[in-house]
């Protein structure tokens, strides 16, 4: 009996150790960690990959996670976690269940949001929470509490990106516990029956802002059209400003021409009749008389009488002193 009960001792001794020396073979994956605690305190932090620890002394910390999240259906479900050891460091999404606020017009609605966070210390989240997500979800109603609180009704439900920065605040206190928050958004907003009041004030405000859009844009056409006008009449101004600039120039240089062909004229007509021993003078003028007769003789309402050079005598004397010139003086 004696060597029976040394067998199962021996036996029951050799188990425990075989199942010490496996328990202290750790495999990791990537992105899990694990906290080794050396007799009660904190010893190494385990990484991915194969890992041996000391048997009866190393121990890996362990924690617990109970919480509630809302699944496709929206029904709210308990989720357990007891005596994990592994750590993930992978983005988690948390879908929490709605909750109901208060704005600051006293309107109630609810509203449903969800987290994502990773842990970034594990060592700081496992020392420093009990039931991470549980923590999340409370302080996560905190701030959506004190965020709608803020705002009314209406900025709540048109304007849930208002809302995200709700992820900073809650960052803000996540960072102690070795917890990144990655954001926080509002994936519904449910007001009841304020939705159809809501919507109708939305599509009164639509009508207006559309209704001054239009009053912009024709005032912006008008506007455009005037400009255009405006131009275009400047335009033309300036081009009847250079026509009769170019006119102006077109024309002087045409008078300069002919004053330099008509000297040029006058100097060859000059040149020949000098050839003559003639008066080129007395040459030019008689062409002038010429050409002025012959202006004369076309003017309409104009007699026009040939006398001979005999007479010129007479033609000047009643030019000049008239007809009484003539005649013989009267006796008395």
């Amino acid at each position: 009996m004696s060597e029976i009960a040394g067998a199962v001792i021996g036996v029951g001794i050799f188990l425990v150790v075989a199942r010490e020396i496996y328990r202290s073979i750790h495999f990791l994956k990537e992105k899990e960690v694990k906290i080794i605690e050396r007799l009660g305190r904190y010893h190494a932090t385990l990484t991915p990959g194969v890992h041996f620890v000391m048997p009866f002394i190393d121990r890996p910390k362990t924690y617990t996670h109970r919480y509630y999240v809302s699944n496709n259906l929206g029904q709210t479900k308990l989720v357990e976690k007891k005596n994990c050891d592994h750590i993930s460091t992978w983005n988690e999404v948390l879908d929490f269940p709605k909750q109901t606020v208060i704005t600051r017009d006293n309107a109630k609605i609810q509203l449903d949001a969800i987290l994502q966070y990773r842990i970034a210390n594990p060592k700081r989240m496992v020392y420093n929470t009990q039931n991470l997500p549980m923590m999340l979800s409370k302080n996560l109603q905190a701030q959506i509490r004190n965020i709608a609180g803020l705002m009314d009704v209406d900025q709540v439900i048109e304007e849930t990106a208002a809302l995200n920065r709700i992820s900073i605040e809650l960052d803000r206190v996540a960072t102690r516990w070795g917890v990144k928050v990655e954001f926080v958004r509002v994936q519904r907003v449910e007001a009841g029956s304020l939705s159809n009041v809501l919507a109708q004030a939305k599509n009164a405000d639509l009508d207006n802002r559309q209704v001054i859009i239009n009053a912009k844009m024709r005032k912006q056409t008008q506007i455009i059209q005037s400009e255009g006008n405006r131009d275009r009449l400047i335009k033309e101004a300036e081009g009847e400003a250079m026509r009769t600039i170019s006119n102006a120039r077109g024309e002087a240089q045409a008078i300069k021409n002919r004053a330099l062909a008509d000297a040029k004229s006058v100097s060859e007509i000059a040149r020949a009749v000098s050839r003559f021993g003639e008066n080129p003078t007395k040459y030019l003028l008689a062409m002038r008389y010429i050409k002025a007769l012959s202006e004369i003789v076309t003017m309409p309402n104009t007699a026009v009488e040939y006398m001979p050079k005999q007479t010129s005598f007479v033609q000047v004397a009643t030019g000049e002193f008239g007809m009484n010139a003539l005649l013989p003086p009267s006796k008395s």
